[in-house]
């Protein structure tokens, strides 16, 4: 198909790992980049060998651009969002779609009055072992579960300093939970549905900021099963999954180092079986066994822009509408509010 012209809006650390990502594709055409920094846009274009605007306004003008990636801070993604759609440019936003359920909702409402296509770019569900931890779960392979444990961390709050928008609650509630926990929250409800009420032990841990940096959470599902997220800013990368079933267990590892080069990321990661090996009625006697699982190799952050593409070519669908992104989003502001006010948070009690 002819590529999809895109531009990048927002040039931090992050959108250039996206981009290194999607200008592997044949897909999509990197047109053009705005920032509000003059030198950081001009680098970018320089980089990327793409043109570069003055202005969104301008950017927004332009008929050859039809999708933009926006990776502004979370706080900024309602306005720049709203611009874009009612520019009809379709639109790819990093996670979390925003800060507050006020600003996913504007989101949302301007999706569905513009009709324009939207993913939010939650792309830890597209790796090979979640595709395939899911097909495990949905065909009862491992039987029915009963719990599932998950941990994203990294030092990133070691670093921080006072200023820093990640360590401003408001901009960053909870910390690591909105910028990487939620990574798993969208796993974890993409497995075993949404989520139905939420405890969270949260607190600031080792760092210069006011902000949580470290998070226990514990959650229930509609269909009551439960699950587990630890994610704190104060640790070497982790990146895990292990999920309890009546017939096996999964055990799922990614080396954290591997996360930005999504074309390998999956080759770097295990998944592992355990399972009965014999089974007798004594059940001192039954004997596990471990056995390694195959699963695809998928460029995860490509993919994503990828579908966003195939959308608007096909006029199809995305997977993470954002309606399923404010799920997510909804789970972290009752993670923060159960860490207020030390109780447990229903879900229906953050999105009304």
């Amino acid at each position: 198909m002819k590529p999809v012209g895109i531009a990048a809006v927002g040039l931090g650390r992050w959108a250039n790992v996206l981009a290194d990502a999607y200008t592997r594709s044949e897909k999509v055409k990197l047109i053009s980049c705005f920032s509000r920094t003059p030198e950081k846009r001009e680098k970018f274009a320089e980089r990327y060998n793409c043109e570069f605007d003055i202005s969104l306004e301008a950017m927004l003008a332009r008929e050859d651009i039809e999708m933009i990636i926006v990776t502004v801070p979370n706080d900024q993604h309602a306005d720049v969002i709203e611009q874009c759609a009612r520019a009809g440019k379709n639109v790819f936003v990093e996670k979390p779609i925003s800060v507050s359920v006020e600003h996913a909702k504007r989101i949302d409402a301007v999706v569905e009055e513009t009709g324009i296509k939207f993913l939010c770019g939650h792309s830890s569900r597209r790796l090979g072992a979640l595709r395939k931890i899911k097909e495990m779960i949905d065909s009862k392979e491992i039987g029915e579960v009963s719990v599932i444990e998950a941990v994203f961390s990294n030092e990133r709050g070691l670093e921080l300093k006072k200023g820093n928008w990640r360590g401003d609650p408001v901009k960053t509630p909870a910390g690591p939970l909105t910028q990487l926990g939620i990574h798993q929250l969208d796993n974890l409800q993409f497995l075993l549905g949404p989520v139905k009420k939420v405890f969270n032990f949260g607190k600031p841990m080792y760092t210069e900021v006011d902000n949580i940096t470290v998070n226990t959470t514990v959650l229930e599902f509609e269909n009551g099963k439960q699950a587990y997220l630890g994610t704190n800013w104060a640790c070497p990368g982790v990146f895990s999954i292990n999920v309890y079933g009546t017939k096996a267990n999964l055990f799922y590892q990614l080396d954290f180092s591997w996360w930005s080069n999504s074309d390998v990321t999956d080759e770097h990661s295990t998944l592992i079986k355990r399972e009965f090996a014999t089974m007798t009625d004594d059940p001192d006697n039954r004997m596990l066994r471990d056995v390694a699982v195959e699963f695809p190799v998928i460029d995860h952050l490509r993919v994503q822009v990828e579908e966003v593409a195939d959308a608007i070519r096909n006029d199809g669908t995305t997977e993470i509408s954002a309606e399923a992104s404010l799920m997510n989003l909804a789970v972290v502001l009752a993670a923060v509010k159960s860490a207020q006010e030390d109780r447990v948070v229903a879900i229906q009690e953050i999105i009304g």
